[in-house]
C-alpha cells in the first residue's frame, strides 16, 4: 500500500542485502531471520558459582615438618636429660658430702677420744715421775736429814687429845740422837719418852698415850699422799 507507514511493532526482520560475486553459488537453505520480540530482553545473571572445592592440602607430616619435630624432641630430651642428669648430681653430690661429713665426723671423734687418752697418758706419766722423784728425795732427805722428823713430832702430839697420859715415841735408832739433841729437853718436861724401835723405818715415828696412838710412819704418811691425788698406794709403797 503506497504511502503507508508500518508500524515499528510490526517491523520483520531483515537481512542487509549486498552485492555479492556473479559467480557465487545462490546460497541454499536460507534461513528466515529471527522473529524480534516485543518483549524487553532480560539479562541473564551469570551463573553463580558455588564454594570452590579446597585446593588438596598439603600433607601435615612433611618432610620439614618431620625435621622441626625431631628437632623440637631432641631438644625436649636433652633438655629434660640435662635436668635430671644434673638433680641427679646434685643428689650424689648431696650424699657424698652426706657421707664425707660423717666420716670426718668420725675421724674427729676419733682423734678426740685419741688425744684424751694420750692427755690421760701423758698426765699418768708426768704423775708416775713426780712420784718417783718425790720418792727418791724423800728417801735421800730421810737419810741425810733426820732432823726433819721434828716437824712430824710436832704435828703428831698435836694430834693427841689435851689431857693425855704419858707419851711414849717410838723411832728409828738411827733418828734418836738427833731428836735427843734437838728436843730431847723439852719432851722430858712434857714426860715424854723417846724409845728405839727398829720396826719403826728411819723418817717416821709412832706416838702412843694410854689409848691413843698418832701414826706418823714414813709409810703411812706417803700412803696418803697417794690416796690424796688419786694413786693406788699398792703400787708405789715399796718405792722408799
Amino acid at each position: 500500500m503506497a504511502g503507508s507507514v508500518i508500524p515499528k511493532d510490526k517491523l520483520t526482520g531483515y537481512q542487509r542485502w549486498s552485492i555479492g560475486s556473479l559467480d557465487a553459488q545462490p546460497a541454499t537453505g536460507l534461513q528466515p531471520p529471527p522473529a524480534v520480540s516485543d518483549k524487553p530482553e532480560r539479562t541473564v545473571a551469570p551463573p553463580v558459582s558455588g564454594p570452590t572445592e579446597p585446593e588438596t592440602a598439603q600433607p601435615q607430616n612433611s618432610a620439614e615438618e618431620l625435621e622441626r619435630i625431631r628437632e623440637a624432641a631432641r631438644a625436649d630430651g636433652h633438655s629434660l636429660g640435662y635436668r635430671e642428669g644434673l638433680e641427679a648430681g646434685r643428689q650424689a653430690m648431696a650424699a657424698t658430702t652426706a657421707e664425707t661429713t660423717a666420716h670426718f665426723a668420725a675421724l674427729l671423734g676419733n682423734l678426740q677420744t685419741s688425744l684424751a687418752h694420750l692427755d690421760q697418758h701423758v698426765a699418768d706419766q708426768v704423775l708416775n715421775l713426780a712420784l718417783e722423784v718425790a720418792a727418791q728425795v724423800l728417801r735421800g732427805a730421810i737419810s741425810t736429814r733426820p732432823e726433819l722428823l721434828l716437824p712430824v713430832i710436832r704435828e703428831a702430839l698435836s694430834a693427841l687429845p689435851l689431857h693425855h697420859a704419858h707419851v711414849v715415841i717410838r723411832m728409828n735408832p738411827a733418828d734418836t740422837p738427833v731428836i735427843r739433841q734437838q728436843i730431847g729437853d723439852q719432851l722430858a718436861q712434857t714426860g715424854a719418852q723417846i724409845i728405839d724401835d727398829p720396826e719403826v723405818s728411819p723418817g717416821g715415828c709412832m706416838l702412843v698415850a694410854g689409848a691413843s696412838e698418832v701414826d706418823a710412819t714414813i709409810e703411812t704418811r706417803w700412803r696418803r699422799v697417794l690416796e690424796s691425788i688419786g694413786v693406788a698406794p699398792s703400787e708405789w709403797m715399796n718405792r722408799l
